[in-house]
């Protein structure tokens, strides 16, 4: 397969009713704890005495898949407290852009959580028929948007429960 057909980029939305923007902004700006609702993202750690997200911020990403478990180096790229939070994995080359908008509804918040893949040309595609036959997920994106669906979903009920009962 080109790498010009491989599906690039996955967004899903998810409303998160009677819960701010900001509130959103501030637990998934949090992300040491995504591994409390990501089926794949572990959690992670600040890099050189980075305490949260800020632009130019780096942290260390732990994901498993199965039995096998590796770790990312990110960058954010943009951080709008109750807007938006977005960062780059890299492995030496860029490998993807995530991120979270937000857009405060009657119901509460919208969330979009978006996955852009950054692997292109030869050497993208071959990077991303490897990733894709290690981790046994198919198609990187498909796997994507299931794991982002979830993600979301968790994160949504987790949001809307009261502390009291979580």
């Amino acid at each position: 397969m080109r790498s010009a057909e491989r599906r690039r980029t996955v967004t899903v939305r998810e409303e998160i009713h009677g819960v701010s923007p900001g509130r959103v902004w501030e637990t998934v700006a949090d992300l040491t704890r995504m591994g409390e609702w990501s089926p794949e993202c572990t959690g992670g750690r600040w890099l050189d005495g980075n305490t949260g997200p800020v632009p130019g911020a780096r942290f260390s990403g732990t994901n498993r898949k199965g039995p096998i478990r590796w770790s990312t180096r990110c960058t954010i790229t943009r951080a709008a407290p109750g807007h938006t939070l977005f960062w780059e994995v890299r492995l030496g080359l860029p490998i993807a852009r995530w991120g979270f908008t937000l857009t405060p509804n009657d119901r509460g918040t919208l969330v979009e959580q978006t996955w852009h893949d950054l692997r292109v040309g030869p050497f993208g595609a071959l990077a991303a028929m490897t990733t894709e036959a290690v981790l046994r997920t198919g198609s990187r994106a498909e796997h994507n948007e299931r794991t982002m669906r979830a993600t979301l979903a968790a994160l949504r009920d987790h949001l809307q429960t009261p502390p009291a009962h979580r």
